[in-house]
C-alpha cells in the first residue's frame, strides 16, 4: 500500500468522501465504480456511477480493507488496496447450488448466465437443459479477489452528511434538517415495499448518526 504525504486523522463516525475502482484481480474486469466513465466503459447491468460517495467510517459501508485503507491514507490520500475474498463476499460455496424444473424459470430468462429470482432468492442459472435448470446461489464475486484504487476526497460536513447517507440507501427523496428535525419528502407513483425498507434504514441510520430528534416522512403519490 501507498499512500499521500496529506493524512488527516479519521475515526469511528467520521463522514468522508470517496472515489474508487475495483477490479477482479484475476481477470481485470472492473465489477464496481465510483467513476461515470469507467463506468459507461465497463458496460454492466445495474452499475450506475455518479461521482464520489460518502460513507460512514466504522459502519461497515465498505470492505474492512478498504475502510483502514482509508484511515491509513487520510484526507486527500490515495491508495491501492486487495481484498481477499474472506474480506469480501467469501469463498464459493458448492452446497449453495441446486438442480431445479425448467417450469421454475420463467421461459424468456432460461439463459445461462442470467441472474434470476427463485422462489423468492436470487441466482445466476448455470446450464440449461430440456427438463432442469441448474442454480448457482453464491454471490457473482463470491471467491473473487478484488483490487481497489481509492481516493480520500474529503470530509463530508453539514447537510452534505444527510445527502451522503440517503445515496447509500438508494433512496430517491428530498430531505431538510433543522433544529434537531429531519423531514423527509418522497414523490413516486406508487408505494413500495423496497422503498418503505430504504426509508427506515436511511431514517435510523439519521438519527444515530446525526443527533436527529425527530423526524417527519411526507409520501406524495402521481402518476
Amino acid at each position: 500500500m501507498t499512500s499521500t504525504d496529506h493524512a488527516d486523522a479519521l475515526t469511528d463516525g467520521d463522514f468522508v468522501r470517496i472515489e474508487y475502482t475495483a477490479r477482479a484481480v484475476e481477470s481485470g474486469h472492473v465489477v464496481d465504480t465510483t467513476d461515470p466513465a469507467t463506468a459507461e466503459a465497463a458496460d454492466i447491468d445495474g452499475l450506475d456511477a455518479n461521482g464520489p460517495i460518502g460513507i460512514v467510517l466504522g459502519e461497515g459501508h465498505v470492505f474492512e480493507p478498504v475502510e483502514e485503507a482509508i484511515r491509513t491514507v487520510g484526507i486527500g490520500g490515495s491508495t491501492t488496496v486487495t481484498v481477499e475474498p474472506d474480506d469480501a463476499f467469501g469463498e464459493r460455496d458448492p452446497n449453495k447450488r441446486e438442480t431445479v424444473q425448467t417450469s421454475l424459470v420463467p421461459a424468456d430468462r432460461r439463459e445461462a448466465g442470467r441472474t434470476v429470482s427463485v422462489a423468492g432468492r436470487e441466482c445466476v442459472i448455470e446450464s440449461v437443459d430440456d427438463e432442469t435448470v441448474h442454480l448457482d446461489y453464491n454471490h457473482s464475486l463470491a471467491g473473487v479477489t478484488l483490487e481497489y484504487d481509492l481516493s480520500v476526497v474529503g470530509r463530508v460536513t453539514g447537510h452534505e452528511r444527510v445527502d451522503g447517507l440517503r445515496e447509500l440507501h438508494g433512496l430517491d427523496a428530498e430531505t431538510t434538517v433543522s433544529d434537531g428535525r429531519l423531514a423527509v419528502s418522497i414523490t413516486a407513483t406508487e408505494p413500495s415495499r423496497e422503498r418503505d425498507r430504504r426509508l427506515r434504514a436511511f431514517i435510523g441510520d439519521a438519527r444515530r448518526l446525526l443527533s436527529v430528534d425527530a423526524v417527519s416522512v411526507t409520501e406524495s403519490y402521481s402518476e
